[in-house]
């Protein structure tokens, strides 16, 4: 499990959103069932970042891509990789 390397035509990694309780997958979609199931290997660690808002997060994606076009990930999901060790969160600065 984990330090999967990505298998070609594959995104190197996983990154989430999280925003209180909930968290959002941004880059990884590739690895997401192996994340979820943890039956598989998946690329570690998982990065996550905190922004301030979800319209600080709305700024960060990529043009056209709006916030419902990702997918949602169950809290519990985070926690776990969390407790596990394969979670890196960057805090962002609030919003000036």
């Amino acid at each position: 499990m984990g330090d999967a390397q990505p298998h070609e035509g594959q995104s190197g990694g996983i990154l989430l959103a999280r925003i209180g309780e909930q968290v959002w997958l941004i880059e990884g979609e590739a690895h997401l069932s192996a994340m979820l199931t943890t039956t598989d290997g998946f690329p570690t660690p998982v990065h996550c970042i905190t922004p301030a808002s979800v319209d600080a997060l709305g700024a960060l994606l990529p043009e056209g891509t709006e916030l419902g076009d990702l997918w949602a990930i169950h809290p519990a999901i985070a926690a776990r990789l969390e407790s596990d060790g394969h979670l890196v969160i960057a805090t962002m600065p609030d919003e000036a």
